[in-house]
């Protein structure tokens, strides 16, 4: 006998498992409209749950995560600043060969 989780209860991964389930059992041609329509409404909730879990990890890595790891590498902005400009590179040190 399974017992059903409320959606509040459920973990991301048990409701990635049970969605795969869903989609098995739509695909599987061995259903009526009906029933088909109330797993896919039942999908379509567990989708939305599983989004958000998403999107609310996602910002809580956005605020653990120090802003200078989401700027480029050190040789990456040097190189950059190697380029010439359109004034030739003029105003850059870097490309002017000053510094190494």
């Amino acid at each position: 006998m399974t017992t059903r989780v409320s959606r509040r209860e459920r973990s991301f991964e048990e409701a990635m498992e049970r969605l795969e389930a869903i989609v098995s059992e739509i695909e599987s041609d061995e259903l009526g409209l009906e029933k088909q329509f109330e797993l896919f409404k039942e999908g379509m909730a567990l989708a939305r749950f599983c989004d958000a879990k998403l999107k609310e990890v996602g910002k809580s890595v956005e605020r653990a995560t120090p802003r200078r790891l989401h700027e480029a590498p050190d040789a990456e902005r040097k190189d950059r600043r190697a380029e010439p400009e359109e004034d030739g590179g003029a105003a850059d040190p870097f490309a002017q060969g000053r510094f190494h």
